[in-house]
């Protein structure tokens, strides 16, 4: 019925990402490494304010019912 995924993925699948990522490194004359942890900044505060956002968003329905 269902099927586990493969062990290794396949590399072809991640090629635009690596293309982006060779392309980001072009313009912006930055190393690989500096660009990659750069990205990798950008998505866990882009996390972390999503959960806060979800939070506050809970918490304030949590507010407009009648039996809290």
């Amino acid at each position: 019925m269902f099927s586990l995924p493969p062990d290794e993925p396949d590399l072809a699948d991640l090629q635009p990402l690596v293309d982006a990522i060779e392309d980001l490194c072009e313009i912006l004359d930055g190393d690989r490494y500096v660009v990659i942890e750069g990205l990798a900044e950008i998505l866990r505060r882009r996390i972390a304010f999503e959960a806060l956002k979800h939070r506050a968003g809970s918490s304030r329905e949590a507010l407009k019912d009648p039996q809290v």
